[in-house]
């Protein structure tokens, strides 16, 4: 049994001064209480949320009668979790101070300080008694009140002070259960400029032109940096190209599940170490492939392809990912390299293969071999018929099968 969480944004309307201005108090009062536990719980070595609550809690109460008792319990689990995620970026040495800062805060709630009422109102607990705020309810929070998520009874708030409003951070969950009963597989293969995909005789390598993304956002904030190292416009231009990666790894992750819905097939997938953008460049001295390596976001695409998985109840097994583009998927000699870019040989099965496709059939050799699906036999031919699809071609589907038949296919393997 896996639990899901996903978080919804929803926004409030323009709330008029007054419910603002108390809003703004509660967010300095609360900023205070979580800087100060953050400061003392890191002097001391303290960062558990019980044992602040043990020092502080008393203190507190006593310096702020007027706020609700239950925000100090929520400031206490912000500031343990805040010393600890330091902590821990300390330990990777890639912590950016000496101790942990508070620069912004997000108002934690709970059961006792907010109340949601019917599904477009919430009732927040202030120092100044309880405020109303109506909400603007969109699709996506509407999707999942009405799917059988359950709503969490800690949300948190951020005030938008340029719209005069707040952000209610929802989070929902849902219990899935994964069960593995077929002998189709559906073995994806990631890299950074295609997701390789086969399905029966048929692979699918799905352009995402992941590359161009990451090496033209470089060179518009090398440009941007040039220009009195304009940080606004460089932040500006990393939240796109945020934005284009999350789009097509969502995209991307729904087209592989919902094909494998539709076919009853398991996902095979690799099983990426935590570290494998390290392991990559280990061994790589330029510094823009470097980059490119770091900001391909292999494992995000992967984490995002699992949950959407177990959100749709679909079976899914990962592999050892060792091996998978440099061995002949037939008879397991090591293959060598080809004429063209991408392509590998065999000496031994006299076969040229794409690499591409040597991933996904290796993928499925190794589920299969490891007991990780049922058996099934695997293609011990060359007639995969292998169709490539740059973005315009996939980006608007839903699933695989839905695509023309008219795709050209291209011949990667003979």
């Amino acid at each position: 049994m896996t639990t899901l969480t996903r978080t919804v944004i929803v926004p409030s309307v323009t709330l008029s001064q007054r419910k603002f201005t108390t809003l703004k108090e509660l967010e300095g009062i609360y900023k205070n209480i979580v800087a100060e536990l953050v400061d003392f719980g890191f002097r001391n070595g303290i960062k558990s949320f019980t044992g602040l609550k043990k020092q502080k809690y008393r203190e507190l109460r006593d310096r702020y009668p007027s706020l609700p008792s239950h925000y100090i319990h929520t400031a206490c689990q912000d500031a343990s979790t805040r010393i600890k995620s330091f902590l821990k970026l300390k330990r990777k040495g890639v912590a950016k101070t000496e101790k942990p800062e508070v620069n912004k805060v997000s108002i934690w709630l709970d059961d006792h300080l907010w109340k949601l009422i019917g599904r477009t109102m919430i009732r927040v607990a202030t120092h100044r008694g309880f405020i109303y705020i109506p909400l603007e309810p969109h699709k996506l929070y509407w999707k999942y009140l009405n799917s059988g998520w359950r709503l969490r009874t800690q949300p948190k708030i951020k005030l938008d002070y340029e719209k005069r409003r707040i952000l209610v951070y929802f989070v929902f969950e849902k219990d899935v259960q994964q069960e593995i009963g077929s002998s189709l597989m559906l073995p994806v293969d990631i890299n950074e400029g295609n997701v390789t995909i086969k399905l029966g005789n048929k692979v699918f390598v799905l352009l995402t032109d992941i590359r161009k993304v990451t090496v033209g956002y470089s060179r518009y904030r090398e440009v941007a940096q040039s220009i009195n190292g304009n940080g606004e416009l460089r932040r500006t231009l990393s939240n796109n190209e945020g934005n284009k990666k999350r789009d097509r790894r969502l995209k991307l992750a729904n087209i592989v599940v919902n094909t494998a819905k539709q076919a009853g097939a398991v996902v095979v997938l690799e099983k990426l170490p935590k570290k494998c953008p390290e392991n990559m460049i280990r061994n790589i001295h330029d510094k823009r492939l470097r980059h490119r390596i770091y900001q391909a976001g292999f494992r995000m695409l992967l984490k995002t392809i699992i949950e959407k998985c177990e959100e749709k109840r679909v079976p899914y097994t990962l592999v050892n990912p060792k091996g998978t583009s440099s061995i002949c998927p037939f008879c397991g000699s090591k293959l060598m390299r080809g004429d063209a870019p991408r392509q590998l040989y065999c000496k031994k099965c006299k076969k040229i293969f794409g690499r591409d496709v040597v991933a996904v059939l290796n993928l499925e050799k190794k589920a299969t071999s490891q007991g990780r699906v049922p058996f099934a036999p695997m293609p011990n031919d060359s007639s995969l018929e292998v169709a490539v699809l740059p973005m315009k071609d996939w980006m608007r589907r839903r699933s695989l099968p839905l695509i023309p038949n008219e795709t050209i296919l291209t011949e990667m393997m003979r």
